[in-house]
């Protein structure tokens, strides 16, 4: 009976995520529409609650305390772990600002005009493996190094690649030349029970495992703010930043 109980509760957990999943989509199509009939800022709201109502559909919770939401208004160069595709969520939901992004070669084959929806909200997208593509990318930093002065970057610059193997030096250029303060996010998701399923580059699979995973809870391990002006030159800083990520 235990074991009967159990199957139901997660055919309706199913159902429940993937009609979220389907709203999900419907709101980002709406995102697209707004985008090309020149509704452009409307265009970004529907894009972040699509992204939050899909995180929801995969079983996201967001544990978000005072102190990080203090740290979220920090004007700087926000970096933050990549383990997991999760993360996109975390990027759209939560820091809601500008990044560069590989994402749009896995997505761009289900969502329609992802690129455009992404450079709409300030996102660049670039091919990692292509040596003017990362040229642009970093001068799409400097911009915003300039006129915004905040951004977000993920270090390791790959899903697929460690911390310990990769960790971006532009981040150190950006800081030391603009004199902007680098923030530090270390995050992890919590799960009661059940184990994480891992990525293997087949987003299909990945969503229809989270339709019927517990919930996870993006929790913030640990945060820092590390000022240019106390380190004498960039291999310091960046000394420091992975040191912080190494813990």
């Amino acid at each position: 009976m235990k074991f009967q109980n159990k199957n139901i509760i997660r055919a309706i957990l199913f159902v429940f995520r993937l009609n979220l999943f389907l709203l999900a989509y419907l709101l980002y199509c709406l995102n697209v529409l707004c985008l090309f009939l020149n509704f452009k800022k409307i265009s970004r709201e529907i894009f972040t609650l699509s992204a939050y109502i899909c995180s929801i559909s995969l079983g996201v919770k967001f544990k978000i305390d005072k102190k990080a939401k203090r740290y979220l208004e920090r004007k700087g160069i926000h970096t933050l772990n990549h383990d997991n595709p999760l993360d996109i969520f975390v990027a759209q939901c939560v820091f809601r600002m500008p990044t560069i992004t590989t994402v749009d070669g896995h997505l761009n084959s289900f969502l329609p005009f992802f690129k455009k929806t992404l450079i709409n909200f300030g996102h660049y997208n670039f091919d990692y493996l292509d040596s003017k593509s990362r040229k642009s990318a970093y001068i799409f930093l400097k911009r915003k190094s300039i006129i915004d002065r905040n951004f977000l970057i993920f270090p390791s610059g790959s899903l697929f690649t460690s911390l310990t193997k990769r960790f971006s030096k532009s981040i150190t250029k950006l800081s030391k030349k603009y004199n902007l303060d680098v923030i530090t996010w270390k995050i992890s998701y919590q799960t009661k029970n059940d184990y994480f399923v891992k990525y293997d580059k087949n987003p299909l699979k990945f969503i229809l495992n989270r339709f019927l995973s517990e919930i996870s809870t993006l929790v913030i391990e640990d945060l820092g703010i590390y000022s240019p002006l106390k380190f004498k030159d960039e291999t310091k800083l960046h000394e420091a930043l992975l040191k912080f990520y190494l813990k």
